[in-house]
């Protein structure tokens, strides 16, 4: 039974030291919103379309909205393809179609530009 704990508590703490996250893995975009950096995704699809894929989380009162963003660079189109709001009270989930990154509409440009920034940490990281 002793050499069970032992083993058991081992084992534990080999799965703590690589489970742990890094910090610099995240990047606060604002006050608000979080991007792991470390798990975004860049891909190049069947149709030759190189595509990054990451998620941001938002602190929201009462809550969190978790956006998973699709930015085709091929395209030059940006999208929120899921939309979760999670609150107490609430359980939300929606998506957006894709739109052009050149689009005059202010908030497609600063979602644009935050992709290209997460795109260039992405290539950073690569390096």
């Amino acid at each position: 039974m002793k050499k069970t704990i032992i083993a058991l508590g081992l084992a534990a703490a080999a799965l703590c030291s690589t489970m742990t996250v890094s910090a610099e893995r995240l990047w606060q975009y604002n006050d608000a919103l979080t991007i792991n950096v470390g798990e975004a995704d860049l891909k190049v699809d069947k149709n030759g379309h190189q595509i990054l894929t990451f998620t941001g989380v938002e602190k929201i009162e009462g809550g969190t909205n978790t956006m998973t963003y699709v930015y085709d660079m091929t395209a030059r189109t940006i999208q929120i393809k899921e939309f979760e709001q999670e609150t107490p009270k609430i359980h939300y989930t929606t998506s957006f179609n894709p739109a052009p990154i050149d689009s005059p509409n202010p908030v497609i440009q600063e979602r644009a530009a935050m992709a290209q920034k997460v795109y260039e940490m992405v290539m950073e990281k690569k390096k």
